[in-house]
């Protein structure tokens, strides 16, 4: 444990972030403070102990526990232990680990009628929360005006800046986690339609047992059993060259048609709120690069943000070593500016 703060409190908010940081990593956890129900969504609340200084929304990612991930609850804990009041809404759709041409447009919606709801959203501050494939819900839905001007802060964890890249490298990079490539594939034949059942239940069976063991990526060809000719057929689908290429092809056509509302291409908003981005160096799902590019964007148009690329991160590994004390250091500084941004408002956007 890092036990020193450096005393530039007035655009870091250092204990907290150390606060945050051991709280995580101790593996600190429990039951969320209450359950709520908002328009038919589960929301988990997590309080802190005194009066908090700000209200986090944070949306899961493509997880089959949605809001009981083990990994979350730990997440909205630590935030909870830096006076943060945490909402971790429970959404069917990415439970369901699907890509559908509604889920953009319903998280978004979700997202702003949260912040709207004074009964759930108890401070005058108030930031959003990501993690992976979610970061793209929590971007369009900063940039709309019912939202923007009320944000202190937005933080994307191991998020994207560019699905046609994502897409590349899950479905095409011999280096990349399968569990991405999966998912793509899976909802690619549900959406257009014209593979049997039994396909899609073999897909769903490899999906959930990759999901369950989250710790590692589990190989294709330990996946599905090449004895078997269908899962054989199934396999030569998903590790092919030739096939994934053309299946990438596809996936890109419907990015930029139907499933047009998971594309990036957003216009900041001179009042953008600034952004927290923080990714592991070796993600093998959504690469660190996505997060660079975003950063370089938000640089472009002049939003205040800071990019964290950490060697102890990876995508879904919610382990944190505190023996190598650099990267520590640059994880706290991180999380310091971040949380000086979601509990005091704009007039910490400088930093």
């Amino acid at each position: 444990m890092l036990l020193f703060a450096p005393r530039d409190h007035s655009r870091h908010d250092w204990l907290d972030a150390i606060r945050l940081l051991g709280r995580f990593h101790n593996h600190l956890s429990g039951v969320p403070s209450r359950l709520e129900s908002h328009r038919g969504y589960l929301v988990d609340i997590y309080e802190p102990p005194t009066a908090p200084s700000s209200t986090v929304i944070f949306t899961p990612g493509l997880s089959i526990y949605g809001r009981e991930d083990p990994r979350l609850r730990r997440f909205g804990f630590a935030l909870q232990s830096a006076g943060l009041r945490v909402l971790i809404p429970d959404v069917p759709s990415l439970r369901a680990l699907r890509i559908t041409t509604e889920q953009p447009s319903e998280i978004k919606e979700l997202l702003i009628s949260l912040a709207k709801d004074s009964n759930l959203v108890t401070t005058p501050h108030l930031a959003l929360m990501s993690v992976s494939f979610s970061s793209v819900f929590v971007l369009a839905a900063a940039t709309e005006a019912a939202l923007c001007k009320r944000l202190n802060a937005i933080g994307l964890i191991g998020g994207y800046f560019d699905i046609e890249k994502v897409a590349r490298f899950l479905l095409t990079s011999p280096i990349a986690d399968p569990y991405g490539k999966l998912i793509i594939v899976r909802s690619y034949l549900e959406q257009i339609g014209s593979y049997d059942a039994d396909t899609l239940d073999l897909l769903d069976r490899a999906i959930h047992e990759s999901a369950i063991q989250n710790s590692r990526a589990i190989p294709l060809d330990q996946l599905f059993d090449s004895a078997s000719p269908k899962q054989a057929s199934v396999l030569r689908l998903l590790a092919e060259p030739q096939s994934c290429g053309e299946i990438y092809e596809k996936v890109v056509n419907l990015f930029k048609h139907s499933w047009s509302g998971y594309s990036t291409a957003i216009n900041f908003p001179d009042s953008m709120c600034p952004v927290f981005l923080l990714h592991g160096r070796e993600d093998r799902v959504i690469p660190a690069d996505q997060s660079r590019w975003l950063s370089a964007s938000l640089a472009t148009t002049g939003v205040p943000h800071r990019l964290c690329v950490s060697s102890l991160l990876a995508h879904g590994n919610a382990t944190i070593s505190f023996r190598r004390a650099v990267e520590i250091y640059r994880l706290i500084r991180a999380f310091a500016w971040f949380l000086a941004r979601v509990k005091g408002g704009r007039n910490q956007q400088a930093g």
